[in-house]
């Protein structure tokens, strides 16, 4: 409805309220000139008698009260959804549909949820942990704003626009007091084949990237004891067996006390990184809470020593 119809319903209220043009007309701020031709203007349009004027007191009539109550109604609406704009365009309103993958969801979900509830309580969040590719489809059914997640498998697709997010580096963990910390400053990469190992699911494309950085000349299959998308899990896992666990040394290294994993220092190193982006449609516009959290994503995510983000596919 257009804000000249409203106008309208608002005048018809108003002389339904007071009774009288005179009165009615200088509620709005109108001439009674005006006023009339506004009154006049909506019974052409409805082609009906809103108003009994043959009486000192102008009193709706059937049709009239009809107007009146729906148009109290319409009324009190837009004057709601205009206070519910302007408060997310004040971040004081509104909902946001995230989706994560497990890994960066457990580096950045916490500390991006938290800043929301501390700084927009009033703003709703809704928060989907799973598979990259269950979270395409989710956000192609425009259940999801955003999500988080590895993007090398998405890096070509015309609809999608990702914001990449800084490459952090995987490393190798175990317990204080693992047996293959005795094996001196730096651990050759092969001695890594002697204990279990656990990992979260790696992408199908970073299968060979992984094998290669661990020398690993096996079947694929048996490179991993114990997988777990959840980091947590991993650590306490690790923490209470002689389990070596893969993941970003960011994630590991944020949790402190004495029940700690420590990297081991790999001889070569490592040169394994996340990939991770911000994945949102092309073609969508963005609601203020979600442009909120894509703030919080980049200011949250470590930002890694050794690699840059890297750049959009164009």
């Amino acid at each position: 409805m257009t804000t000249a119809n409203l106008r309208k319903l608002s005048h018809v209220v108003a002389l339904g309220k007071y009774g009288t043009f005179a009165q009615a007309a200088d509620a709005v701020h109108l001439s009674q000139p005006a006023f009339s031709r506004s009154i006049q203007s909506i019974e052409e349009e409805y082609d009906v008698k809103l108003f009994q004027r043959s009486t000192r007191k102008i009193v709706p009539t059937p049709y009239g009260k009809i107007v009146i109550a729906r148009a109290t109604k319409i009324l009190q609406e837009a004057r709601g959804l205009r206070r519910d704009v302007e408060l997310m365009k004040a971040h004081e309103y509104g909902e946001v549909m995230i989706g994560m993958g497990p890994v960066p969801a457990g580096m950045l979900l916490i500390p991006m949820v938290s800043r929301m509830v501390r700084e927009h309580p009033k703003i709703r969040t809704h928060v989907e942990i799973t598979h990259w590719r269950n979270l395409l489809r989710l956000l192609d059914a425009e259940q999801l704003d955003l999500f988080i997640a590895d993007t090398r498998e998405l890096m070509s697709s015309d609809n999608l626009e990702i914001i990449p997010l800084p490459e952090l580096h995987i490393g190798c963990f175990c317990r204080a007091g693992h047996p293959i910390l005795k094996s001196g400053h730096k651990v050759p990469v092969e001695k890594l084949h002697e204990y279990p190992m656990g990992a979260f699911r790696f992408p199908d494309i970073w299968v060979n990237e992984v094998m290669e950085g661990l020398r690993f000349k096996s079947d694929p299959r048996t490179l991993l004891g114990f997988e777990c998308d959840n980091l947590l899990v991993l650590e306490q896992v690790a923490l209470s067996t002689d389990i070596i666990v893969l993941g970003p040394a960011s994630a590991f290294r944020a949790r402190g006390g004495e029940n700690r994993l420590v990297e081991i220092k790999l001889n070569p190193p490592l040169q394994i990184y996340t990939h991770f982006g911000i994945v949102v449609p092309k073609e969508r516009m963005r609601s203020p809470a979600a442009e909120r959290f894509i703030q919080y994503a980049l200011e949250e995510m470590p930002q890694s020593t050794k690699r840059v983000a890297r750049r959009p596919a164009s």
